[in-house]
């Protein structure tokens, strides 16, 4: 092993140390050639290396990774959607035929793909007093809506980018289910 690749491995193993961020890219850049080679003395060292014990914020990170909370408390209570989307119409005093409208937009919800922010009161009491737990709890203190679909990059492809299409008019005129979910409407 030369001095440059001893030194280099050095530097990642006072990184690691620290608890800093590692930057391996830099230092395989800075190996040049040899760039394979302290690829594999890296993977080595961190395969031996002592773990360090994950921060508030990492786990936080990796649970988020999971089900949705809404999700996990609705599937821990041994509940159908059916008995959320029925305790939700009953709750704000909508018609049955509103059902199904319900039924949509609470999957959204529970799936993590609509913002909780705007959701009405009155829908997480329902909620809430179901899945025994709190709000914030179900939502999380930094919600992020899910992307409608995961972006893919390929260095290779080339892509062509189309004009926007204007939104679709609405079947129907928005109503007292979609000012529950999606918040007044200006």
């Amino acid at each position: 092993m030369s001095t440059e690749l001893e030194t280099l491995l050095d530097e990642l193993a006072r990184r690691h140390a620290r608890g800093g961020p590692l930057d391996v890219e830099l230092l395989l850049t800075r190996a040049g050639d040899r760039a394979d080679e302290l690829a594999r003395m890296i993977e080595t060292f961190l395969a031996r290396a002592a773990r360090s014990v994950p921060s508030d914020a990492s786990l936080a990170f990796v649970r988020s990774l999971d089900e949705p909370p809404i999700l996990r408390a609705r599937v821990a209570r041994k509940l159908r959607v059916d008995d959320l989307v029925d305790a939700i119409v009953e709750a704000c005093g909508l018609r049955p035929e509103s059902r199904r409208k319900v039924r949509r937009y609470y999957q959204q919800l529970e799936g993590g793909v609509l913002d909780p922010e705007p959701v009405a009161e009155s829908v997480w009491e329902a909620i809430t007093s179901l899945l025994g737990r709190s709000r914030r709890s179900l939502t999380g203190p930094s919600f992020e809506v899910a992307p409608a679909a995961a972006p893919m990059y390929r260095a290779d492809a080339v892509f062509e980018l189309a004009e926007p299409s204007p939104p679709a008019a609405s079947a129907e005129p928005p109503d007292e289910v979609d000012g529950l979910f999606l918040g007044a409407r200006e």
